[in-house]
């Protein structure tokens, strides 16, 4: 049995990888703005773009999967308390902010890159298909509730180490074979096959409580730093990608829990925030994009920018955050992702 100090400062280190998490997720929507011409990224912006993508959405994933564990499978939850609260906390704010983004983006349909179908057909298509809707990164909801559906399998799964490695074992043969789900919309299930991966690595990392492997040494983590750097040199093949991405997660899990016991506040103004800023971020930064980089458009002005849009991300999500928390009406907590 774990100390009370140890479990405490395992929560602490959980949430400084959300705030990583997070932050690299807004930094990588920068570089969907930082373009010398049209898809083609200056050469800061596709280096960040390459090392946030190489890791930073299945570190997400993983992230999701221990906390299922953490939170609902080691505690017992029966499945139909488990599907009520995921349709409160993901279903009920990807309908909200799909509306919300329908309507803000109205109005700039004709400047946006994606464009909008307008049409009732487009608006519903929206929710359909996240990823042609006016809010693409709803595919990351979408793909999650997909993973939360198969809480029953899990359940089973865990109780028979067998299980455990055949359900490991076909979460990963996308990547072996190269071949996914071909399927469009569907609420992005088609992501289960890129990301069910990662999930279901994260459930049982935290099941066999891994992270002790990088918590008494510091040599594990420099080994998996180093091989990161290695496969993310490399590697330039997709389907191996999954090796880049695993080492990335590793290399944040191994410094994260070596990080907690020197500055246990890191990420303090916005890590417990992660899902209300993955919401909202975006449309600031779009608007920075609309208003300033479009005027500005100069390689000198790119890192100002960077700085400018993630801060701008970072202090709405929390904004939007901690207001929502104080209203009394449920839905409206709900709509913004709390409890």
């Amino acid at each position: 049995m774990a100390s009370s100090n140890s479990c405490q400062n395992k929560i602490i280190w959980l949430s400084i990888i959300q705030g990583w998490a997070i932050l690299l997720v807004i930094i990588g929507h920068v570089n969907g703005f930082n373009y010398h011409a049209e898809g083609e990224l200056y050469p800061f912006s596709l280096a960040v773009h390459k090392f946030c993508y190489s890791f930073h959405m299945p570190l997400f994933m993983f992230v999701s999967g221990g906390l299922l564990y953490l939170t609902r499978i080691s505690r017992e939850w029966g499945t139909l308390r488990l599907y009520k609260d995921k349709v409160r906390r993901l279903m009920i704010p990807f309908v909200f902010f799909t509306t919300i983004a329908f309507l803000i983006k109205i109005p700039f349909a004709g400047v946006s890159k994606s464009g909008l179908d307008m049409s009732v057909a487009g608006f519903l298509n929206a929710f359909f298909d996240p990823s042609s809707g006016p809010l693409k990164e709803m595919w990351f909801v979408g793909t999650l509730m997909w993973l939360m559906l198969l809480y029953p399998v899990y359940k089973t799964a865990l109780k028979y180490p067998v299980m455990e490695l055949v359900l490991l074992g076909v979460s990963i043969v996308p990547f072996i074979s190269g071949v996914g789900f071909n399927i469009k919309g569907w609420f992005s299930l088609s992501g289960i096959a890129d990301y069910g991966f990662y999930f279901l690595s994260g459930i049982l990392f935290f099941k066999y409580n891994c992270l002790k492997i990088f918590e008494i040494k510091l040599w594990p983590v420099v080994i998996v730093t180093l091989l990161y750097v290695a496969a993310f040199v490399c590697i330039d093949s997709e389907r191996f990608n999954v090796v880049t991405a695993v080492l990335g997660i590793l290399m944040s899990f191994g410094w994260g829990v070596r990080v907690v016991k020197v500055f246990p506040k890191l990420f303090g103004s916005f890590r417990d925030h992660s899902f209300q800023i993955f919401l909202v971020g975006i449309f600031p930064q779009m608007f920075l994009e609309l208003l300033v980089w479009k005027r500005i458009h100069s390689e000198a002005f790119l890192v100002p920018f960077y700085f400018i849009s993630v801060v701008a991300a970072l202090a709405v999500g929390v904004l939007v955050s901690k207001i929502g928390s104080k209203i009394s009406f449920p839905f409206l907590r709900w709509c913004l992702g709390l409890k």
